[in-house]
């Protein structure tokens, strides 16, 4: 047994506080952390670079500020007045931790002073906050409306609309406040100490080192799970990375959580878009329900037609999706007939508002709608669903224990897509993990000693990462082509109708792929070694799809999870969500309360 870290990793590197990537929530974090101890130690890894990772290449989706003074001082500090503040949350009922949405409301201001000072421009000259309009009317984002005076109407909540530059603004933060920072470097796990995260491997996917970090806290925000499903309208592999989020996004931390002993729930729920068919939806629907209105075959408005879905009303369900699926799963419209986005040639505040989601989303998405030829040509868009993953409001992930948004393992936290509530409320989790790690990593002396059992998790590790890479097998399995069969089989046999036998396929087909398939995993370089590892985080993620939609026998948040043989929602599920947790090297699922008393 190798008995020294020198002869496993390439590079040990100790630090006080771990942050494994650099997006919204982990830069924010680091800068924060900064500001309340310049003497704590701080390491970000990022499987991008940092200045360009993660979602949040823009602040068009900062939802959680407040938009008048008054609400900044307002405290949430119980159920009632968390859903209130917790946009859809009635729509969420059961599944949100409403004690730790409150906790995120009441905390809601804290990133602001951080944005303004690195030169993030939120507030105006004023002190207010200049935002555009979201949801004001069903489908219709980003449109000022007025009422019968020529009055701006109130917004139900507001966009922040001067954040452009924002991921670089928070990388170069972070690079200037002194955090060692490891750009194209993924994590391949989280080594435990009796229950303990006490540090992770890591493998830079450009050079093949390989490193050991030793750490007092770690926090995890790694983001969602975009490569479920397939996009079908682009050419493989291009189509692999045509995703409404970040195409890094593998679930590669969750995976690692998991194995370290952190609790999965509600992965049976999926986020799902729709688009205008053909066209890449990474820039927020494609110009498909975002700014257009949508139109069924009979010229009918949807979000007339269905005024009570308007997401404005009491319980009203996230615009885009719903219209779609209404009135029901059993007999959506457009499954009937052809929905479109625009009966018209898109006018200029439609390009404007198009254009201007599409620069502040993944930087591809404004090439591809020039690529398509701009707006301005384009015939009425005929609109589809598309699953994009998991990570959005309600789509679960790893699961916060308590208050500090710690997991089951201790010193391990996470926070934004990664734990499924992403969006600006992880800039205030950044704010409050860092206050709570700077107290924290102040009575840690020393790193934790590693003993036999964490060399021998990093051997194995480090064995497992390295396993595929010039491989000697009778039949190759090229990586890309096994996600490819992969998020086929999670488009077919899990989607968007579900029912028992299509999902015990799902569970069938993917076990015989991790059994069959992985094995013969064969690569000749370091990028395509990063790709084998993400298709195995993909597989074992999707299996856990599959068997939560399995356990999980009603249908809720739809379409998020829909059971053709279960279609309504039964109370006996409210509060519950199915958790998965590995005990003694296995799954074990469980149904459990999510808001324990």
């Amino acid at each position: 047994m190798v008995d020294k870290l020198e002869q496993l990793a390439d590079e040990v590197i100790e630090t006080d506080f771990l942050i494994i990537g650099g997006g919204l929530v982990g830069s924010m974090a680091a800068i924060r952390a900064k500001k309340k101890s310049k003497k704590i130690d701080i390491t970000i890894i990022d499987k991008a670079t940092m200045e360009y990772s993660g979602d949040g290449t823009g602040l068009d989706n900062f939802l959680q500020v407040p938009l008048r003074k008054k609400d900044s001082k307002k405290r949430a500090v119980d159920n009632e007045e968390a859903k209130k503040s917790v946009f859809g949350s009635d729509r969420l009922k059961g599944l949100t931790q409403t004690k730790l949405d409150a906790i995120q409301m009441e905390n809601a201001f804290l990133s602001q002073p951080i944005l303004e000072e690195i030169g993030v421009q939120v507030s105006e000259d004023d002190g207010t906050n200049k935002v555009i309009q979201g949801y004001r009317r069903g489908t219709v984002w980003g449109r000022v409306e007025y009422d019968e005076k020529g009055k701006p109407t109130e917004p139900f909540f507001g966009t922040i609309s001067r954040g452009t530059d924002l991921k670089v603004r928070l990388g170069t933060a972070v690079r200037k406040s002194g955090v060692r920072v490891f750009d194209r470097t993924m994590v391949t796990s989280v080594i435990t100490q009796e229950g303990e995260a006490v540090g992770a491997t890591a493998l830079n996917t450009r050079t093949g080192r390989f490193y050991v970090f030793k750490a007092k806290a770690i926090l995890m925000a790694t983001g969602g799970m975009s490569r479920l499903y397939p996009y079908k309208w682009g050419p493989f592999p291009n189509r692999l990375f045509y995703t409404l989020a970040s195409p890094v996004l593998d679930g590669g931390g969750h995976v690692c959580a998991y194995n370290a002993g952190a609790k999965m729930y509600s992965m049976e729920m999926a986020v799902v878009y729709n688009v205008s068919k053909g066209i890449n939806h990474s820039s927020g629907g494609g110009a498909c329900n975002w700014y257009f209105k949508m139109y069924n075959s009979k010229g009918e408005v949807l979000e007339d037609k269905y005024p009570d879905m308007v997401v404005t009303k009491a319980g009203g369900m996230i615009p885009g999706v719903n219209f779609l699926y209404s009135p029901n799963m059993q007999n959506p419209e457009f499954e009937r007939e052809v929905i479109k986005s625009a009966k018209h040639k898109a006018l200029k505040d439609e390009i404007i508002g198009t254009y201007f989601t599409a620069v502040t989303e993944p930087p591809k998405a404004l090439k591809f709608h020039k690529l398509a030829g701009g707006l301005t040509n384009e015939p009425p868009a005929e609109c589809v669903s598309v699953i994009i993953g998991k990570g959005n409001t309600g789509s679960g992930g790893i699961f916060r224990e308590n208050e500090q948004s710690e997991t089951s393992v201790k010193n391990l936290f996470a926070a934004g897509n990664v734990v499924g509530r992403g969006g600006s409320g992880g800039f205030t989790w950044g704010c409050l993990i860092a206050d709570h790690v700077v107290e924290l990593v102040k009575d840690k002396n020393k790193l934790a000693a590693f003993g036999k059992d964490q060399f021998k998790q990093i051997d194995e590790a480090k064995k497992w990462v390295y396993a595929p890479l010039g491989r000697e097998v009778a039949h190759r399995v090229n990586p890309l082509e096994l996600e490819d069969y992969i998020r086929g089989v999670n488009d077919t046999f899990i989607g968007i109708h579900r029912n028992k036998p299509r999902l015990e396929r799902a569970v069938e087909l993917i076990q015989l792929a991790k059994k069959g398939a992985v094995p013969n995993l064969a690569v000749s370089n370091w990028h395509e070694l990063m790709r084998a590892i993400e298709v195995q985080n993909i597989i074992d993620i999707s299996e856990q799809h599959a068997q939560s939609a399995l356990i999980r026998t009603e249908s809720r948040l739809l379409p998020m999870h829909y059971r053709d043989d279960f279609p309504n929602e039964d109370p006996v599920w409210d509060d519950i969500v199915v958790t998965v947790q590995k005990v003694a090297g296995k799954a074990k699922y469980r149904k459990e309360h999510l808001n324990k008393e």
